[in-house]
């Protein structure tokens, strides 16, 4: 009975020495650690340059907005900014093309884009010489009524309301036009994605009435023509008040 007692305590002790070995001692500490690590390290992790998301700024952008543009998802100016504007654009684009809708521009956006873009076609030197006549005659118009004074009603150079100031300056050039935005909007012309030298934008909630509420002649350089409080004037539409009540663009030509 002396013999085999110490013989079976070491094999006892052999078997926990074989688990401690083998066995890896995972405390709450070590899952904490492999946690913060993998944290840290997804959080330090920028997309690449082919992902686009809220908040980017800069060429890739303004590229990424023009495309939309041209397509008729995006119809804010091209401000090179990834807002809510851009972000909405490019779910409502990623919904149409049976992608997953989340809001960034990944490859799959870009490839689908690319495609989009190779099926456009471009205006005849024609189309191109005649709209080039109507946008001169509209802001050739326009701009020499720069400091006509605001007249609520007003329709004529003694001074403008908004549409009067519209109204006046399509007339001068051959074209007929409701006499306020609300129906400018409704019944004339052809909306467009993106302004041209020469169309209108208009805006809503600017006051009290329901549908398009104001408007002004684009000149280019992200500027347009209008008859606000102060007259007949130049306003930059990068200001928040344009893109906080922008309604769209229609193209009178």
């Amino acid at each position: 009975m002396k013999s085999r007692l110490p013989l079976r305590k070491t094999v006892v002790s052999s078997t926990l020495v074989a688990a401690m070995v083998f066995s890896p001692v995972l405390s709450d500490g070590a899952f904490a650690k492999v946690d913060s690590n993998d944290v840290k390290q997804s959080e330090s992790v920028r997309p690449s340059t082919n992902v686009l998301g809220s908040g980017d700024r800069g060429e890739a952008v303004t590229s990424l907005q023009t495309e939309l543009k041209s397509l008729g998802y995006y119809t804010y100016h091209v401000d090179g900014i990834f807002g809510q504007i851009t972000e909405d654009a490019v779910e409502d684009f990623q919904e149409d093309e049976g992608l997953a809708v989340d809001g960034i521009a990944g490859p799959e956006v870009m490839s689908a884009l690319s495609a989009e873009d190779s099926g456009a076609t471009e205006p005849t030197s024609n189309e191109e010489s005649t709209e080039s006549v109507s946008q001169s005659d509209v802001v050739s118009t326009a701009k020499s009524l720069i400091g006509t004074p605001y007249v609520w009603g007003g329709t004529t150079p003694d001074g403008f309301d908004s549409s009067g100031f519209i109204q006046y300056v399509f007339n001068e050039a051959g074209v007929d036009l409701s006499r306020t935005e609300r129906d400018m909007w409704k019944y004339d012309g052809t909306e467009v994605a993106s302004p041209g030298i020469g169309d209108v934008v208009f805006f809503e909630g600017t006051y009290d009435v329901e549908g398009a509420s104001h408007s002004g002649i684009y000149i280019g350089d992200n500027k347009i023509i209008h008859a606000g409080s102060g007259g007949v004037e130049v306003s930059d539409l990068s200001y928040d008040f344009w893109q906080d009540h922008y309604l769209g663009v229609k193209s009178f030509k």
